[in-house]
């Protein structure tokens, strides 16, 4: 039994050994150590070149981009939809005075009268807080009547449906049969639908570019 190779096919086998021994020492001492970081440098340089052709792109596109910002900015302006006071003590007036307003519409008289109106600003907000960046600032009226409710609907709709767009939140209705008396040649409010209604009214007002209003 021999267990020397054939001599025939030592020298074959030889070359074959020395060529894997010389692969082996390639990937050990070449190529993870030179080889494979200029891959990768190649595929970052690659990557950057990419993310260069794209901010040239952008930068291209600045004189477009600033035109559209321009128009954004005027159609804010001109939005109905927000406050037009320049702060939020002129906002809260001019709030009240519409809500007097479209009450003194219904014609009502004491059917349909005004309580109560308080200006609420909300909790305080430390600095740093995220709402002192925010482009609006929120005005809300805090109030309170008595009011039938045939009245209250067409109030509501008024309130809602003119310009700059408010909002009605936080309603309660409560029955206030009996707390008005019924006089001669006058109908019984209490079957009139006569109710206490509380409610928050809110706009929204545009802050100033320094961030107050």
């Amino acid at each position: 039994m021999r267990l020397l190779p054939d001599a025939r096919h030592g020298r074959p086998l030889a070359v074959i050994l020395l060529l894997i021994a010389l692969l082996l020492a390639y990937l050990v001492g070449v190529h993870w150590w030179f080889v494979a970081p200029l891959f990768e440098s190649r595929q970052q340089m690659i990557d950057l070149r990419d993310e260069e052709a794209r901010f040239r792109a952008i930068a291209q596109q600045r004189d477009a981009i600033r035109d559209e910002l321009a128009k954004v900015r005027a159609f804010e302006a001109e939005n109905p939809g927000f406050l037009i006071e320049a702060n939020f003590d002129l906002a809260a007036s001019a709030l009240i005075q519409r809500l007097q307003e479209q009450i003194d519409l219904l014609q009502a008289g004491e059917s349909c009268k005004l309580v109560s109106r308080t200006p609420f600003r909300g909790p305080q907000k430390g600095r740093g807080d995220k709402s002192e960046n925010e482009p609006f600032e929120k005005v809300t009226i805090k109030v309170r009547m008595l009011c039938e409710m045939e009245y209250f609907g067409t109030l509501l709709h008024g309130l809602e449906s003119g310009s700059p767009q408010l909002f009605v939140t936080d309603l309660t209705i409560t029955s206030r049969r009996g707390a008005s008396p019924t006089r001669p040649g006058q109908r019984d409010k209490a079957s009139a639908g006569y109710l206490d209604q509380a409610f928050d009214l809110y706009g929204y007002l545009r802050r100033s570019p320094g961030g107050k209003s």
